[in-house]
């Protein structure tokens, strides 16, 4: 093993002690791979070190870390079988009031001190036949826990290891070499964004002196993955400008196509077809996003581009991430492209065997020239004569990798990508830096106003009598549930409310239907079908429904447990109703717990408002696109308080090549040299 002095930061983890080949590989798997990859790692927070309080205080604290100090009474070691055992100690405090410790396999803490020893605990009090505190941190004589008020960064550890385990070879990785990390950015960069040079942040951030320390180097550190995402998109954008050559298609001019629809088009919608024709007649592929509120009128702006290619000779592809939303589009599109001479079809994964190879093999020749489908699109017997558009709907549910398999299956086709979950703009204009982006805000004229209340979970009964009134009026709405089947007590699912509706004579008249996830296909759009046509008045379903779904006659949209649903959610669902002139109502099921949350609903009807505050709720997840929500653990955890950093690292990477060249590699390696 290299000893202390001779490592570097590109050393292995094995280089460090209590880090063999097996926990170095489970390492691995999280990323971490060399002491500069451990340095790196971003703490979620920091906390103080607490001060000492009394185990009888501890014992009502369930939930909450807590220190205690007093004498080990006991020590036992129980064996499960296999590898399974628990470690627990009894731990009496000198008002004579004893706590458990629980470690999970790690019998080796009944040799870390001697029973009788004097100890200091800190972890989390859970319930474990009563209370215990949950695998805490050990401080005696030969290494005492740190002062009350010292400062301690918090982390979310890889599968398999504890934070502990964590802190103490982040903090051996920093011993070792810290000194020796080389920061990529100039010293005037950090000057001018007031960041920290690299060995400097490290310390701040892992052994911090004080909260300005830690702010200093979070901030340096969370910069890292926005400069590698920033490098790896300005490279894509530049290599799409330099070898890759889509299709050059004719320019149609807007109002020839657009008297092709039954509906005039709102001013923004002519502004980004403007801007969507511009683009297709240019050899660089185009990459186009367009995030627009719910009912601003997206699917219309990608039929119009899918009638230009086919126009101009080539195939268009139109992918969805479920089967539901597919068929939507491909019933509601079908007619207006038929109309225009242009074969359409649909390609999901509950297309039969005979079928699907009669549809692949239509595509191959050319003589399906607009497909809808979804991740079936994907498969590797899709094969297309010209495949020239991809248009993707939701596109955040896809990777980069996913969105590149497609358009590769054509000549460098142009892409445009559709989402219904806005987010603010100068931070889309940021993370999706290889694309173009264009907003739709305002809605296609002729809608109905939308009236939105929440209303405890308890008061369902208040609703039928409202629901029994639209229905007579002729109207037709919706009832959502979560879930299929019923759950906990007092929760009811799309089934059970479906069969009570159903026996209520005063409802049945006017028919009821159910739809969610687990029907077949084509039942399921014989269903929606049946409500679209309708021939029933009620739909009885689950978020099945949240997009894709355009009934202009229904006008009620009520959600049950809508504490369970994001705002996103709740905002795409209410936006089934309000499709049509006649006044619309949802009415929000939900806890009082959630009571802020939906009342925001009832405020605002304004999707890029809602986005932002669900983003600030939920968390962002990561931006390199493996989690939609949860605290982000590339050390970003608000998105308006590192907005700055966004921008600085596409400045940077822009105006600096050294910079970009850098942060372009595959692995953002900071080496000696």
């Amino acid at each position: 093993m290299a000893q202390p002095t001779q490592l570097q930061p590109q050393s292995p983890l094995t280089a460090l002690p209590g880090i063999g080949k097996a926990k170095a590989e489970g390492l691995a798997k999280a990323g971490l791979r060399t002491l500069s990859d451990l340095m790196l790692v971003r703490p979620l927070g920091v906390l103080q070190w607490p001060g000492v309080v009394p185990v009888a205080e501890a014992l009502t604290r369930e939930g909450s870390n807590v220190r205690i100090r007093g004498t080990v009474r006991s020590m036992r070691l129980t064996r499960f079988g296999g590898r399974r055992n628990v470690v627990r100690w009894q731990v009496e405090d000198e008002h004579g009031t004893t706590i458990a410790a629980l470690w999970f396999n790690q019998p080796w803490m009944t040799e870390v001190v001697p029973q009788g020893a004097e100890v200091e605990l800190f972890g989390t009090v859970v319930d474990a036949k009563g209370p215990a505190l949950a695998t805490p941190q050990v401080g005696h004589a030969g290494k005492p826990l740190p002062a009350p008020g010292s400062l301690f960064a918090q982390y979310a550890p890889p599968a398999g290891f504890s934070s502990e385990f964590l802190a103490q070879r982040i903090a051996a990785a920093i011993e070792a070499c810290a000194d020796r990390l080389r920061d990529p950015l100039p010293p005037d960069a950090l000057a001018l964004h007031d960041l920290p040079e690299l060995g400097r942040a490290v310390r701040g951030v892992h052994q911090p002196q004080s909260l300005a320390d830690f702010e200093a180097g979070r901030r340096r550190l969370a910069l890292e993955p926005l400069l590698h995402i920033q490098a790896n998109l300005q490279t894509r954008r530049a290599g799409r400008g330099g070898g890759a050559r889509a299709a050059r298609l004719p320019k149609p001019t807007l109002v020839e196509i657009a008297g092709r629809f039954p509906y005039t088009f709102t001013l923004g919608q002519k502004q980004v077809i403007t801007d969507i024709l511009r683009d297709l007649a240019r050899r660089v592929p185009m990459r186009r996003l367009v995030q627009g509120d719910v009912g601003s009128g997206k699917t219309a702006l990608a039929l119009f581009a899918a009638m230009a290619v086919v126009e101009a000779g080539g195939q268009v592809a139109i992918m969805a991430p479920t089967e539901l939303l597919a068929e939507q589009h491909f019933y509601g599109a079908r007619s207006i492209l038929l109309d225009q001479g242009i074969e359409v079809d649909l390609l999901t994964g509950s297309v039969g065997t005979q079928d699907r190879r009669y549809l692949t093999e239509r595509l191959a020749r050319g003589d399906v020239q607009v497909v809808f489908g979804t991740h079936a699109l994907f498969s590797k017997d899709v094969h297309f004569a010209r495949l020239d558009l991809v248009v993707i709907d939701e596109q955040h549910r896809f990777g980069v990798g996913q969105r590149a398999s497609l358009t590769g299956k054509g000549n460098d086709a142009h892409l445009l990508l559709l989402t219904a979950t806005p987010i603010p703009r100068t931070l889309a204009l940021t993370l999706y830096g290889d694309l173009e982006v264009s907003v739709l805000r305002e809605a296609p004229p002729g809608r109905g106003e939308i009236r939105t209340q929440w209303s405890r979970g308890t008061q369902i009964r208040r609703v039928r009598p409202f629901l029994e009134q639209r229905l007579e009026a002729g109207e037709q709405a919706y009832w959502v549930c979560p879930r299929i089947g019923g759950g906990e007590e007092g929760q009811t699912g799309v089934l059970e409310r479906f069969d009570e509706f159903c026996a209520d004579p005063r409802l049945a008249r006017f028919g009821v239907e159910c739809v969610h996830g687990k029907l077949p296909a084509e039942e399921r759009a014989w269903r929606l079908d049946r409500f679209r046509k309708g021939d029933v008045g009620l739909l009885v379903a689950t978020t099945v429904v949240e997009v894709g779904v355009d009934v202009s006659n229904a006008t009620v949209m009520v959600i049950e447990e809508a504490h369970r649903l994001g705002l996103a959610q709740l905002h795409q669902l209410r936006g089934r109703v309000g499709r049509g002139p006649l006044a619309s109502y949802c009415v929000l099921l939900g806890d009082k717990a959630a009571e802020e949350r939906l009342q925001l609903l009832e405020q605002s009807r304004d999707g890029f408002f809602l986005a932002e505050e669900d983003l600030r709720k939920r968390g962002m997840g990561d931006l390199a696109g493996l989690r939609q929500a949860g605290v982000n653990t590339e050390g970003l955890a608000d998105p308006e308080q590192d907005l700055e950093l966004f921008l600085a690292a596409r400045d940077l990477v822009q105006s600096r090549p050294q910079v970009l060249a850098h942060y372009a590699q595959a692995e953002g390696a900071l080496l000696t040299p």
